[in-house]
């Protein structure tokens, strides 16, 4: 048998809004506003009618999921790490506990982006010493060189990043386990870098290139939407430009006195 909703004439709607609300654009996100009819006959409000079918709130709407494309300086900087080291030193740098390391990178421009990575691929478990430039004094040279004693023997692993390996703490120097260096990134690493970022295969790229740019001159090349070729074309425009400016600083005529 259908069931029929009553509803008489008589009847008064009353919508129930929260308490110490009038306006109905000030209720909150989530408040469901209910109305309720009022039998004068009865001098009561009627049960609440059953609602056929289904209903949404109109609630804000889930984030959507972030693409699992890396940016451009994780592309360049995983593609030349991986390049440059085995899957067994990789294994080991994840899993063997007190190991002490050292990461010989390009240039000073890549310590802190293989700092960034090497932490998030590897663990926080790591004690990082990174260096751009000498040590102010040799006092700070000196405790750093026994901070990182100190934390090998007590069972934490250190790894030290730095463009001028030199530049490192001693204790650091002469206790590690694994030395890495990382290369400039040649023809192949960069077909992978961009096959990573662009998430399809690269184009066939010169070696030259790539020899005279330093890595932020290849992260401005990554641009969101670009295809490989394009990316090899921005790549090259880098290298030319970049080639003839020294050209030009070299030609200039030295001033005399």
């Amino acid at each position: 048998m259908k069931k029929t909703t009553r509803r008489p004439p008589s009847g008064t709607v009353i919508r129930m809004t929260p308490k110490g609300r009038d306006d109905q654009h000030a209720t909150p996100p989530g408040t469901v506003l209910i109305d309720r009819v009022y039998d004068r006959e009865l001098g009561r409000f009627e049960d609440e009618p059953e609602l056929e079918g289904k209903f949404d709130l109109d609630l804000e709407e889930a984030p959507p999921a972030q693409s699992d494309r890396p940016d451009a300086v994780t592309a360049i900087v995983a593609a030349t790490f991986e390049a440059a080291t085995t899957p067994e030193q990789r294994r080991r740098l994840r899993h063997n506990q007190a190991m002490c390391a050292i990461v010989h990178v390009p240039s000073p421009a890549w310590v802190l982006p293989v700092s960034v990575y090497f932490r998030s691929d590897f663990g926080e478990r790591w004690i990082q010493q990174t260096r751009h430039a000498p040590a102010p004094n040799e006092k700070n040279f000196s405790t750093s060189s026994a901070s990182v004693s100190l934390a090998l023997s007590a069972g934490q692993s250190v790894a030290g990043i730095a463009a001028d390996v030199s530049l490192l703490p001693r204790s650091l120097i002469g206790a590690a386990d694994l030395t890495i260096r990382l290369p400039p990134p040649n023809a192949a690493v960069l077909r992978a870098a961009i096959g990573r970022f662009a998430k399809r295969a690269s184009v066939e790229i010169d070696d030259a290139i790539a020899a005279d740019l330093d890595l932020p001159d290849l992260v401005a090349a990554f641009r969101p939407g670009a295809g490989p070729a394009r990316i090899v074309q921005r790549l090259a425009a880098a290298a030319a430009a970049l080639r003839l400016q020294a050209e030009l600083k070299q030609e200039e005529p030295t001033c005399s006195s």
